[in-house]
């Protein structure tokens, strides 16, 4: 019977997600993997910046062979004989680069005068570049990372300049599968589009949580922004909360005490300052899925 029956038994709801937030890089084709938990080279993997709350759209363009016996009517074998996967976005971060790319633009074409003004002329046909595209997706705890080995923009929307509307640049961008360039690098890449990942939280779904009622676990810096007076030995921990761990910790402005670093790791400010005086200086941290907070701090250096 319905009635005695446990409507939502064997049902596992944290299982759900949500795509909350995430990014979008990108790196040159046969850039290596980056595992999840460790940080990213900024200098590898550029950040292509804010997204629209739209966030990622994956689709696949598939066609199909089916097979009908001469004395049938239905179908008695179907085969996928085609299959394109594209993911589109929005960027609301419309810097040069990003502009450039939407256009079809090499970097290199961007001509700079003396006075920083940045110009370029548009071919009739546009070049769009081969390239790394890794997309990150992020709901509280959970974490899941999708590396396209060989991506091309092959779709743009048009570019809107409103009042009442923020200016975005809508690409789709299409995976196709890794060439020679992974040969040394990643030999199991070779003819494969995608690499998907996903951190303990998604992979066992019985314990991934969420602090929140709309899921969104932000990461925050709860240290105080007046750190006091401290003698010229320094012990000053930097707590965070939310995110994704571990977190890397720097001095993103102005400048800590002479004869005192902080733990890059940890974040704590330690050493024996060698100067007194009042001092202001910017902590960044940033998480394994490369959310970003920082905070100004100020103390003071007695003798």
């Amino acid at each position: 019977m319905v009635t005695t029956q446990s409507t939502l038994q064997g049902f596992n709801a944290r299982a759900a997600r949500v795509g909350m937030t995430g990014s979008v890089r990108r790196a040159e084709l046969g850039t290596a993997i980056v595992p999840m938990g460790i940080k990213y080279d900024t200098a590898t993997h550029t950040n292509k910046g804010y997204l629209s709350p739209d966030g990622l759209e994956i689709s696949f363009d598939e066609e199909k062979q089916e097979y009908i016996p001469w004395q049938e009517v239905s179908a008695i074998r179907s085969d996928i004989t085609k299959a394109v996967k594209s993911i589109k976005y929005t960027l609301w971060e419309t810097d040069l680069k990003n502009i450039a790319d939407h256009l079809g633009v090499r970097e290199e074409d961007i001509v700079f005068d003396n006075n920083g003004t940045a110009s370029f002329y548009e071919e009739s046909l546009p070049t769009f570049p081969y390239e790394q595209q890794v997309l990150d997706v992020v709901d509280g705890d959970t974490a899941m990372r999708l590396t396209l080995f060989n991506a091309q923009i092959t779709s743009r929307g048009s570019m809107v300049f409103k009042k009442d509307q923020i200016f975005g640049l809508e690409q789709t961008i299409t995976a196709f599968p890794a060439g020679a360039e992974y040969e040394g690098v990643d030999t199991t890449a070779l003819g494969k589009t995608a690499h998907w990942q996903f951190n303990a939280a998604w992979a066992k779904g019985k314990e991934a949580t969420s602090s929140t009622t709309d899921g969104v676990k932000p990461l925050v810096i709860t240290t105080g922004a007046a750190l006091g007076t401290s003698k010229p030995a320094v012990n000053q921990k930097v707590a965070v909360q939310g995110g994704t761990a571990p977190y890397t910790f720097d001095v993103s402005g102005g400048a800590l005490p002479k004869g005192v670093t902080i733990d890059k790791e940890g974040g704590t400010l330690s050493g024996t300052a060698t100067e007194q005086g009042d001092f202001t200086f910017t902590v960044k941290v940033t998480d394994a899925a490369g959310l970003v907070a920082s905070r100004q701090f100020t103390t003071t250096i007695s003798s």
